[in-house]
This record gives C-alpha cells, structure tokens and sequence, in this order.
C-alpha cells in the first residue's frame, strides 16, 4: 500500500467502507469503538468491537460513535478514523493521500471542517466531501449527468437520502430521519409490547435480515427470538413469525412513503414525467428489506427497482469517481443546501 495515491471512504452510520485507486473496496468494517470507560483508551475497533456489544464489563464501553447519520462523539470518529487509515495506507507510507469523503448530505459546515481537519492530521494530504446520495446514485449505475430525470432512495442505518437528479445536480432531495435503525427500534417496542420481552439491537437487526417483511409474500417464516421477560426478569425466547415483523415495521415504512410522497410532489412537472417514465432506484442496506421494493411500487405505481449490492453503492461510487473522474466531471459533488430541502421533515 505504499504506492497509494487517491482513496475513498464510505463513513456510514453502521458501516466503513474504504475504497483504494485501482483496487475498489479494501476494506469494509462495522462502525463500532470499543474503549475503557476511565482513560477513554481505546480497545478494539470495526467487528472486534462490534461482537463485544452487550457483553462488555462494567469498565468497557461499545459505542457507534454515529447515529441517525450524525456525529454523537467527535473524540471516538477520530480514533476510529486514525485506526482505519494506519490499516488501509500504514503507518509508513510513501506520500500523503487524497481522499473522496463521503457525507451524509445537509452536514453542518462545522462538522465537516472538522472531520477533514482530522482526516489531514492522520496522514490525508487533501479531502474531497461528496454527498452519499451522488455517490451512492453513481455507484447504483444511474446516469445522473444526463437531461433526464432520475430518481434514487438511499436507505442507509440511521436516515434515508431521497434525491431527484438532472444534469448532475439534485434537484430536489431531502434526508429523512428514517433507516435500519429505526427499523430495529420499531421490532424491539413491538417485541416488548406485544410479547413482554426485551432483546437488544443486534437481536433486532437478526429478525429484521432473516424473517423481517415490508409486505406479505405469501410465506411465512419463523425465528426464535431470545432476550429478557419484563415479567418475570428471566431469560426467555419467543417464536417470531414474518407477518409480526410486517406488523412491527408498518408504522416506519409508512412515514417513508408519506415523505417520499412529499418530495414527489415537490418535483417539476416534467422530471416527474422522466421518474414515471424509468423508475426509481433503491439502494442503501435498508432498502434490502424484504418486500420494499414491490410496496413501494404499488404505492407510487411507478417501478422501483433495487439495484445490485445496494449496502455498498456509496463505496462503489466513489471507486468509479476515483478510477475515471473525466466521466464524471459534469457532477456536483456537493450539490445540496438546506433551503432545497422539504420544511416539514420526519
């Protein structure tokens, strides 16, 4: 990794992606920090972290140092980033890098300043700040630069971008506070409502993968799901079965329909007509919920499509603005600003 010259990260909500020149994605880790509660050390970072959550001693904390697409704690994504970047490039490397940063879009000024102030002070020669939803419409293979209008939904862990393109620019778009996270919360209230127990986040995110639906298929699946009775303060499990995971997630999913059905209207007449005409593009790792798609399309009767590998469309298109940036050059990277967005958000 001497030779690097040009990289990309991803720096999602649940996930890091880092993306080199010529090599794509290297290296793909869990957004997870574990460190010592007195000295603020950290201990272990990416899966290592993520595999001590719940399970760590009274002296050791396991934090995402993000959520809902927001930084809760600049200290830990400094040290998460320093550990990173020592993996990726090392600690000797033959020149400083440039790095494409992708950043959930609306992103305070402030905050981002000080993550490229971070960035330069771990061994990044330059930062280039790119909003997930250009990334993520690029590396979902649409053809944002063109006279038409184009569609995508980002569904990432803590918010969901929603974005209509033309020209390379977004011309409406709006961040919704809605993502698998939420999806997660929705399944762990609905489990101690209905069933009196109480499971923790990784549980959740297991029911959401394995059984969790947006809509009935015509199958039901079943899968145990263990944690603590509020009643009796015991260990216990339950069964689950999809059409309880239908049930738990309905309330979030209709909040994203009724959003996106806001910026639908708030879209101009004729790129309306180009989104009726080609779809509209999932992508983001909660779009892979089972069933979205076919609800949504029922919902806009307009065909939404999921694309290929949608948890890693961000990363993907920051390794095609990387490898061949001639083609892209036409693209606002950063096209967002606030008074774009849609005043009543989630």
């Amino acid at each position: 990794m001497f030779g690097i010259d040009e990289l990309g990260m991803d720096l999602g909500t649940s996930t890091l992606h880092m993306v080199v020149k010529g090599k794509g994605i290297v290296l793909s880790e869990p957004a997870y920090v574990a460190y010592d509660r007195h000295t603020r050390s950290v201990v272990a970072v990416g899966e290592e972290a993520r595999r001590m959550y719940g399970r760590t001693p009274a002296g050791l904390i396991v934090e995402r140092p993000l959520r809902d697409g927001r930084i809760r704690s600049f200290d830990l994504v400094s040290k998460m980033l320093r550990y990173t970047m020592r993996r990726v490039v090392g600690k000797r490397a033959a020149f400083r890098p440039r790095l494409l940063l992708a950043l959930p879009g609306g992103m305070a000024p402030s905050e981002r300043q000080t993550l490229v102030d971070v960035l330069v002070d771990a061994g990044v020669r330059s930062v280039v700040p790119v909003d997930e939803s250009v990334a993520s419409a690029i590396g979902a293979g649409m053809r944002i630069d063109q006279p038409y209008g184009r569609m995508n939904i980002d569904i990432g862990g803590g918010r969901t971008n929603v974005s209509v393109f033309s020209f390379g620019h977004q011309i409406v778009w709006d961040i919704l506070n809605i993502g698998g996270d939420r999806f997660d919360d929705a399944i762990i209230d609905y489990l101690r409502k209905k069933h009196n127990l109480l499971v923790g986040s990784r549980t959740a995110e297991d029911l959401k993968c394995d059984i969790g639906m947006a809509r009935s298929r015509g199958i039901k699946l079943e899968m145990d799901a263990c944690g603590r009775s509020l009643v009796y303060g015991l260990p216990r499990a339950v069964t689950v079965n999809s059409d309880e995971m239908i049930e738990a997630l309905d309330e979030p999913i209709r909040e994203l329909v009724s959003a996106m059905h806001r910026l639908i209207e708030r879209t101009p007449p004729e790129l309306a007509s180009d989104i009726f005409d080609e779809g509209i593009t999932l992508s983001g790792g909660g779009a892979q919920l089972c069933g979205l798609d076919e609800l949504l399309t029922d919902q806009f009767k307009i065909k939404v499509t999921l694309c290929d590998e949608p948890d890693l469309c961000v990363a993907h298109g920051l390794s095609a603005l990387i490898d061949d940036p001639d083609r892209y050059e036409n693209i606002d990277l950063v096209s967002g600003s606030r008074s774009d967005r849609i005043d009543d958000d989630i």
